[in-house]
């Protein structure tokens, strides 16, 4: 008897499926953040999505490197603009990107203490990646 109730629940444990993966890889509207001391990353698949956070940025730049921020925008479609920030002491921004429209940007600035990171989403339907490390150009 024990072999058949042991039978019977491994049947149903293995035939149990969970839902599809996604095929892009992001679930839509749900942002993945990495906030490590090496890396800042914030991707996101959207349909007319609003968010509005700042992240406090875990990144710790060497004085003998740069900050480099490489920011992607596919797939887009709004009405309204949308703002990535990073910030450093006192507010100061170091990055500041509109975004309106497909794009793909990446800039490095001598600057070693970034604080955090504003993104202001307003009905953004697209995709962004946005990865902010450390750069030795």
């Amino acid at each position: 008897m024990k072999k058949t109730i042991t039978a019977f629940l491994l049947g149903i444990l293995f035939s149990c499926v969970g839902p599809a993966d996604p095929d892009h890889g992001l679930v839509e509207n749900l942002p993945a953040t990495i906030n490590k001391s090496d890396v800042f990353t914030f991707s996101l698949r959207a349909d007319n999505f609003n968010y509005n956070e700042s992240f406090p940025i875990s990144l710790s730049i060497p004085s003998n490197q740069k900050i480099l921020s490489t920011l992607i925008i596919t797939d887009f479609s709004s009405n309204d603009s949308s703002i990535i920030q990073i910030l450093g002491e006192n507010d100061s921004i170091i990055f500041n990107y509109l975004i309106q429209s497909n794009k793909t940007l990446s800039s490095s600035k001598n600057y070693t203490t970034p604080k955090k990171a504003l993104i202001y989403l307003n009905s953004f339907s697209g995709i962004v990646d946005w990865v902010v490390t450390s750069s030795s150009e």
